[in-house]
């Protein structure tokens, strides 16, 4: 199997790209992504050995990018920069946030919406549960800081941590605008941002 990133390669990726995305991922065929990309189906096999590799050849970038950003918002750095905003975090974080899923959105959707049949398929509950971490961690960073901190129930985290997921899989599935996006993002970090400071007393 080549692994050489080249036209062909790249082509048979955006192609691959085209088909998941209107077809989702057990619906879409080697041989219609061969189609698209105008190449041989041999061809694609020169690059990828299934149809699976090939669709986390074309979401990974996304998860990883999106697992990254989420890591480095809850890092201690953070936890006085994001008290002093309304938000709960840096205006420029946000903006980066929708930079993100400007980018990813079809990547986006795909995991969130049409993974059924691929080895990525649990990835909403892997992203839930990700979140879960992350925001454990965090708590523990901050509790730190503010000692005097209410605890937070882990099944409470653990669902509130679900429900960010869901709210990321309706913005990538509805027709928005980046301003639409920006102002949805004013509201749900302030509303967010109130809640955890009342649940948390500080």
């Amino acid at each position: 199997m080549r692994m050489l990133k080249d036209d062909k390669y790249q082509a048979i990726l955006q192609a691959a790209r085209r088909e998941f995305s209107g077809r989702g991922f057990k619906d879409a065929s080697m041989r219609g992504i061969a189609r698209r990309a105008g190449v041989g189906l041999s061809n694609i096999y020169n690059y990828f050995r299934n149809k699976d590799e090939l669709y986390r050849a074309v979401v990974i970038p996304a998860q990883e990018e999106l697992f990254d950003f989420i890591a480095r918002q809850h890092t201690e750095d953070k936890v006085a920069l994001n008290r002093l905003s309304p938000f709960g975090h840096d205006e420029t974080v946000i903006d980066r946030y929708i930079d993100l899923i400007d980018r990813y959105r079809t990547e986006l959707k795909l995991l969130l919406c049409h993974s059924e049949g691929s080895s990525a398929a649990g990835f909403r509950d892997a992203f839930a549960d990700y979140l879960t971490r992350v925001s454990r961690n965090y708590m523990e960073i901050e509790k730190k800081h503010y000692p005097g901190a209410n605890d937070i129930s882990p099944f409470f985290l653990h669902v509130l941590c679900s429900w960010t997921v869901s709210v990321l899989g309706e913005i990538v599935t509805h027709d928005l605008s980046r301003k639409e996006v920006r102002e949805f993002f004013g509201e749900y970090f302030r509303f967010e941002f109130a809640g955890w400071r009342c649940l948390t007393g500080t």
